[in-house]
């Protein structure tokens, strides 16, 4: 069953899911939700469903393609190995569909801080965007944000895969870095694209300020 709770904090809620163990973020349905993604008039569906029999949690964002009448399974992949250099689960909201774009969120679980080794990333949140392809009718990945902690300062890097542009901040203490830059490789982002060896180049984009 939905749980939808409101007025509530959204830390209280993710904290609840770790102690629960439930492995994906309810979120609230938007009342402006739009819930048509490719380029017929028939209302699509989008859904996160866990994979069965892994060790650690694992999902796939299951998208019902009404014009192609046939539905499309993305991997969303755990970073964490990128991230700390070990695994840890992640969890899923529901994904959102509106103006024909889904968005979905991962959040990562904290690690256990080991004695002497520093630089940990905390609250590593993850916001991906695909949209639809008229032209060669393939679901295409327009956006990547990621936020993290490290130490005192505060990090965030946003990609723009129809431009090529990146953006990064690190902010501590009312004092902000900022990075910027273009690349030809950030373009045209198909979900074909998406594997571990992407996700580490992405995170090449920006860290003179990390």
């Amino acid at each position: 069953m939905k749980k939808i709770f409101l007025l509530l904090p959204l830390i209280f809620f993710f904290s609840s899911c770790k102690e629960n163990n439930v492995k994906a973020i309810d979120t609230i349905e938007s009342q402006y939700e739009t819930p048509y993604f490719d380029d017929d008039n028939i209302k699509d569906k989008a859904v996160i469903k866990a994979k069965q029999n892994t060790e650690r949690s694992s999902f796939i964002l299951s998208i019902d393609l009404s014009s192609l009448n046939k539905t499309v399974e993305i991997p969303i992949l755990n970073n964490s190995i990128l991230y700390n250099n070990t695994e840890a689960d992640y969890y899923l909201s529901d994904p959102i569909i509106n103006n024909k774009i889904i968005t979905i969120r991962v959040d990562y679980a904290d690690q256990v801080t080991k004695p002497n080794i520093s630089g940990e990333k905390k609250n590593v949140i993850e916001k991906m965007k695909f949209r639809f392809d008229n032209k060669n009718k393939k679901i295409q990945v327009i956006g990547y944000d990621l936020s993290y902690k490290k130490g005192k300062k505060n990090y965030s890097k946003s990609f723009n895969f129809i431009t090529g542009k990146f953006y990064s901040t690190s902010s501590f203490d009312g004092k902000k870095e900022e990075a910027s830059g273009w690349a030809s490789e950030l373009q045209n982002i198909y979900i074909e694209n998406l594997s571990g060896d992407f996700f580490n180049k992405l995170l090449l984009h920006g860290n003179e300020i990390d």
